[in-house]
């Protein structure tokens, strides 16, 4: 794969269909807790910014990240997708969401670890 290639960001809508859709779909926030905790994309979890973490990611999966912007998301996705896991990211990053967020209590937010 050309790490390059920027075929795999996807839109608001894209995405919204996809969590509607897919059930093998792992939406994997990288911002920080405090962020996450004011508010988050449904069936979100929060991860730490960590290529060995994410690699434990099951192979089947289909997994999307997001982040402030696209910038950090985007790159992970290269990391993810040049070791044959199917990654993506939203486009414009979280701010670019209008399709509602879900709210923790931040001391029930920690790091969720796949």
């Amino acid at each position: 794969m050309n790490n390059s290639d920027t075929s795999f960001g996807l839109t608001e809508y894209e995405l919204s269909d996809l969590i509607q859709h897919d059930s093998n779909l792992v939406i994997c926030d990288l911002r920080k807790k405090e962020d996450f905790a004011k508010g988050h994309i449904k069936r979100s979890i929060l991860v730490q910014y960590n290529e060995k973490t994410l690699l434990d990611i099951p192979k089947l999966s289909k997994v999307v990240l997001i982040s402030k912007d696209e910038e950090q998301s985007k790159k992970m996705a290269i990391v993810l997708r040049s070791h044959d896991i199917e990654a993506f990211y939203l486009v414009g990053g979280i701010k670019n969401w209008s399709k509602g967020f879900y709210y923790t209590n931040i001391s029930y937010v920690g790091t969720g670890y796949i």
